[in-house]
């Protein structure tokens, strides 16, 4: 879902799409990344093994394909346009892209450098630790005086990629590990229901205060020193209570191996989405128009194909193997 979202977003990217009208003062794909970082938390709670093999496996399959893919688009780039996109490698030097004000080349790879942060958060000071309400609470309040402080500044895409921005989503999933699967299906119907008609009403309600088309973060249209924290206020908000609906809504649901195939290809859809609509949409718009059907057209390609073709690539590159050898040989030095 998370990921549906992101590719959703990145082709109705217009502010004033349907698609981006539901969720000020963010746009709607940002929620696909706050469920990533929920699930990054929910699942390192949930880890029983060493902390430093821990990173390292979850570090290795998205250095691995993202350098791949990085040299790829650099080569690619560089025949057809003289340059080698050097702003891609950024995310993998410690993730020093987070503290510049824009983002790579290939948009999506910034979350590489703050998921790097994520992990290393979790490996010196929640790993073994029980996260209770109070740390949420100590959370949102640090979420929010940051952010605040940045886009006071001017560094709004910093304030966007930095960790705090993500930490009480980050840390809910922690709060929430202990919860599994349960199966019960009418709690999903009902909960989706309510959470449809949230979304109406919050939609309604703050479109008549008017946003403008800032990126990442729209700015209420409204005057006196209370916009930035009220706005910095919603967006936590809506990050925080749509992750918990949805977390609730798909505990709920059965398993499908339809879900699996795309959870399982979901990194390369990621790395790759991005340089593909650059590549095509425009060529695909002139074929069958810039419409709704060209649109979800361009989706659909998007989304199955690449998770086609990453099920080709994962099945000839054996990551797990590869990523326990140079495991080996890191402990051997």
């Amino acid at each position: 879902m998370g990921m549906l979202l992101i590719v959703t977003g990145h082709v109705f990217g217009d502010p004033s799409q349907f698609f981006n009208s539901v969720s000020q003062p963010i746009y709607t794909k940002q929620l696909g990344v706050a469920f990533f970082v929920f699930i990054t938390g929910w699942s390192l709670a949930n880890e029983t093994r060493s902390g430093y093999r821990v990173v390292f496996n979850r570090v290795f399959p998205v250095y691995f394909y993202g350098l791949l893919f990085a040299l790829l688009l650099s080569c690619v780039y560089f025949f057809t346009g003289n340059d080698i996109n050097e702003s891609n490698y950024m995310p993998f030097i410690g993730g020093i892209n987070v503290f510049f004000n824009y983002f790579p080349a290939n948009p999506t790879t910034w979350y590489i450098g703050t998921y790097l942060h994520l992990l290393l958060f979790w490996y010196f000071f929640l790993k073994g630790k029980e996260i209770r309400k109070r740390h949420l609470l100590i959370a949102f309040i640090v979420e929010n005086i940051s952010r605040c402080t940045l886009i006071a500044l001017e560094q709004n895409m910093v304030a966007y990629m930095l960790l705090p921005n993500w930490l009480t989503v980050f840390l809910l999933g922690g709060y929430l590990h202990k919860k599994r699967d349960n199966r019960w299906t009418k709690k999903a119907v009902w909960l989706s229901v309510a959470w449809a008609l949230t979304l109406v009403f919050w939609s309604s309600s703050f479109n008549i205060l008017s946003f403008d088309n800032a990126f990442p973060f729209r700015k209420i249209q409204l005057d006196g020193m209370w916009e930035l924290p009220l706005r910095s206020l919603l967006i936590s908000t809506f990050y925080l209570a749509s992750t918990f609906v949805i977390f609730e809504i798909t505990r709920c649901l059965p398993l499908s191996k339809i879900i699996s195939f795309f959870a399982r290809n979901t990194l390369i859809i990621f790395i790759m989405h991005m340089p593909l609509i650059y590549a095509f949409s425009a060529d695909l718009y002139a074929v069958i128009g810039a419409t709704l059907i060209g649109k979800v057209a361009l989706i659909f390609i998007l989304y199955v194909g690449i998770a086609i073709v990453s099920e080709f690539v994962q099945k000839s590159i054996n990551i797990k193997f590869i990523c326990g050898r140079c495991w080996r040989v890191i402990k051997r030095h």
